[in-house]
């Protein structure tokens, strides 16, 4: 074998392990960018879903009320920022003014609301007189629609949770009480006015 044969099949044995050594490269490369896009398609799937979270209805039941009151408010509200469909609540056990001697306001009753378009923010809002009510813990099921999805959310309320609570308001509980609150609260502005 002469040199010139010798350097030319030298010159095609590197040119075979540079093809080789590059083709290895070019499919390294590859699987790390079918690696990047498909991370980059989770990204993008999770920031869709954070935005759909973000703007789509919230349907929540709750009960609130005042120290001062025996009257809490029933409320039904959007808190999304999409408009949400109430297909149905379910209170267990059921709000009812017939447990308190009121059988005339049975049609008022927070379990019948079905079908019910809020818009975001939008909520409805009725009284109840827990003072003498027997069930002071409910579960709930609301079933709602929004922006296409029926969603059911499941929780419980316990209204005896305001007797573990130290509030800072006055326990006015009869005309007396609250006399002298009053004549406690005029002596403490007059004091910081002298």
């Amino acid at each position: 074998m002469t040199s010139a044969e010798w350097h030319s099949t030298l010159f095609q044995f590197l040119g075979i392990i540079f093809s080789v050594a590059t083709l290895i490269i070019s499919i390294i490369a590859v699987y790390f960018t079918f690696q990047n896009l498909k991370e980059m398609r989770n990204q993008l799937n999770e920031q869709q879903k954070q935005y759909f979270e973000q703007n789509r209805g919230n349907l929540v039941f709750y009960i609130t009320g005042t120290a001062t009151s025996s009257f809490y408010s029933l409320v039904l509200k959007n808190f999304g920022n999409s408009p949400a469909k109430l297909l149905y609540i379910r209170i267990t056990p059921d709000i009812s003014w017939e447990k308190v001697g009121k059988s005339n306001l049975s049609e008022f009753n927070f379990s019948n609301l079905k079908n019910i378009f809020l818009a975001p923010k939008q909520h409805i809002c009725s009284s109840f007189n827990f003072e003498s009510y027997p069930d002071k813990q409910f579960d709930i099921e609301i079933k709602y629609e929004t922006c296409g999805k029926e969603y059911v959310e499941n929780y419980s309320i316990d209204l005896n949770f305001q007797d573990y609570i130290l509030g800072t308001e006055p326990s006015i509980k009869d005309s007396l009480s609250a006399l002298k609150h009053i004549n406690k609260s005029i002596s403490s502005l007059s004091d910081k006015l002298l």
